[in-house]
């Protein structure tokens, strides 16, 4: 273990010895303390890396029944159960069928074509490349697959220097490109399809596959530019010479007729898509449903996309229980009512539409950083902002929109699970991120707090 490991061993001892010695105060009674200091523990053990990941996760899912947060075991498990986690599993396997047949090189090298004459267009085409994908498949696969792509490309670079900048732009670029791309619809991360679930659980109202491609799509088309930017600006790569391009095409090897595999593939994606859309009008189709309906057609042996094998070596075990584990501690801060004690701590003023957007806004980066795990944040972020914006006035509806558009761009530092697939790599330090994100997401919240307020009324959220 190194020092850092050991160091978050013993932080998470004592945190877990400590909140046994924090009294309850008003709404936050032991069970919501400890619920809280099993969190802390949790995120602190993922941080420093102490154990495996998938060990923690076993080990705070024990904890909790033993620390009395949960009745049973039973009740811990409580977050495997949400279609969320299935959702994972689906895009894996979308993402899998992608890999496996030329289609996302073939996307590549169209865009390579058009914008490949230097490598400052080279990095947009990446992006603009993995925002596509990311819109219709989970960003954690949609990373996983174009990180590859692009640690081949920095092979070019025969200068150890110039391979290393330009690695921190690509490694930095990717998994910034995949979130913001996650933001066009519902089905590009599992993120927002968990806003959507709590937000009719706890209003009983919706928001459409139509509706929020109306308000994300606009969005990612206008920051996508921007982080481009910024990132090529904050990092500068070392220049490459076309002819290299062309070399890095020629080496994919690509064959020049699409074969049929590629054209099932692409209807069966197409027909989900269009699924996807009409949920917005037919509420008996289910977005999750129809992305492991999917993922299954493509195992089937007259299709031949991929094979179940495949699909099972290329699922990341580890998304899967750090979700489900995330979502189980969510849901026991709900029941130890430690979102009510939330919601009493927000102030009883009132804001105009935008001030009050930027507000959330603001809030979900600052607690990224201190709950850098989406769909915990989700979890219990929820039902303080919904009763925030109903207390203000305003819609719970937009106001859990902008949150589900901001809470899914986690990259200030890279402790979400998207940047630490490419943190990985060794091509940018802890603090180098905060140099392109920073600014990007100080973007991101002037520009939805204008927004949502507009797409919102247009579309009488």
């Amino acid at each position: 273990m190194t020092k850092l490991s050991k160091a978050g061993v013993i932080i998470a001892l004592v945190i877990l010895a400590g909140m046994f010695f924090i009294p309850g105060a008003g709404r936050l009674d032991q069970a919501g303390i400890r619920t809280m200091g099993l969190l802390l523990a949790f995120l602190v053990v993922l941080f420093t890396e102490a154990l495996p990941m998938m060990l923690t996760c076993l080990i705070s899912l024990v904890l909790m029944p033993v620390l009395r947060i949960t009745p049973n075991f039973s009740s811990a498990l409580t977050g495997f159960s949400n279609p969320v986690v299935f959702f994972i599993l689906a895009s894996f396997g979308i993402a899998a069928a992608f890999t496996t047949i030329p289609l996302s090189k073939r996307l590549l090298v169209a865009l390579l074509k058009v914008f490949g004459k230097n490598v400052k267009s080279m990095l947009f085409a990446l992006m603009m490349c993995t925002a596509i994908i990311s819109s219709v498949v989970s960003n954690v696969p949609t990373c996983a697959i174009f990180m590859a792509i692009s640690l081949s490309f920095l092979e070019l670079y025969t200068d150890p220097a110039a391979k290393k900048k330009a690695g921190r732009a690509f490694m930095i670029g990717i998994p910034v490109a995949s979130m913001v791309g996650g933001m066009m619809t519902p089905a590009g991360s599992s993120n927002n399809l968990l806003v959507i679930t709590l937000l009719e659980q706890y209003t009983g109202k919706t928001i459409t596959f139509v509706q929020w491609m109306a308000a994300g799509l606009p969005l990612s088309l206008v920051l996508l530019p921007i982080a481009w930017q910024l990132i090529y600006v904050a990092y500068k790569p070392a220049e490459i010479e076309p002819e290299t391009v062309k070399k890095f095409i020629a080496k994919l090897d690509i064959p020049p007729k699409i074969s049929l595999v590629e054209i099932k593939t692409l209807v069966i994606t197409g027909i989900m898509l269009a699924l996807w859309i009409l949920s917005s009008w037919f509420r008996q189709i289910n977005v999750m449903v129809v992305a492991l309906a999917g993922a299954c057609v493509f195992c089937l042996p007259g299709i031949k996309a991929l094979r179940f094998k495949t699909l099972l070596e290329n699922i990341r075990w580890e998304s899967f229980f750090l979700v489900g584990t995330v979502l189980s501690l969510g849901s026991a801060m709900v029941s130890n009512k430690v979102s009510d004690w939330l919601i009493s701590l927000l102030p009883a003023m009132s804001f105009p539409a935008p001030l009050l957007i930027a507000v959330i806004a603001s809030v979900t980066f600052a607690m990224l950083i201190v709950v850098p795990v989406a769909p915990s944040l989700i979890t219990f972020m929820s039902l303080p902002f919904i009763t925030l914006a109903a207390g203000m006035g305003f819609s719970p509806v937009s106001a859990m929109l902008a949150f589900g558009l901001c809470v899914a761009n986690c990259y200030l530092l890279p402790l979400d699970t998207v940047p630490q697939l490419t943190y990985g790599t060794g091509y940018y330090s802890m603090t180098d991120m905060i140099k392109s994100t920073l600014p990007l997401q100080i973007c991101i919240v002037i520009i939805v707090s204008l927004w949502i307020p507009l797409i919102g009324g247009i579309l009488g959220l």
